[in-house]
């Protein structure tokens, strides 16, 4: 595998581990929960070390972590939403009119976490 592959490789791997939050500390522990499955899955400290293959199930273990814990970020940040659309006397008919109008659609469920977060600032700025 070329070297530019394998960096490709380690940058996506990083980045699921810190969408699934297991670059954070365990409590009462002196290690990542991503520490604790390299080392005891393969027995290795350091994701650099990796081969291909163990790259690449290292990859699939933690995809399914990291959309989780992407879902979960996602319903957060649509909750914050129409949390501030309330708070600042509004309903719901405010906001999907304004979606549509502002060129998303009229589901804040079916909006991308990208397009939900600009879709908030558009929000708070609407209502300031």
């Amino acid at each position: 595998m070329p070297k530019s592959r394998f960096k490709d490789q380690q940058s996506y791997l990083w980045h699921l581990v810190k969408v699934a939050e297991w670059d954070k500390q365990v409590p009462n522990q002196n290690h990542s929960r991503f520490a604790a499955y390299l080392l005891k899955t393969f027995s290795v400290t350091h994701a650099n070390v990796l081969t291909d293959i163990q790259m690449r199930q290292a990859i699939a273990t933690l995809k399914p972590y990291a959309a989780q814990a992407s879902l979960k970020a996602k319903k957060k940040l649509n909750g914050a939403i129409m949390a501030h659309v309330t708070k600042s006397g509004k309903d719901l008919a405010w906001l999907h009119y304004n979606m549509e109008l502002w060129g998303y659609g009229s589901s804040l469920r079916e909006l991308s976490t990208k397009q939900a977060t600009t879709l908030f600032a558009l929000v708070r700025k609407a209502l300031a």
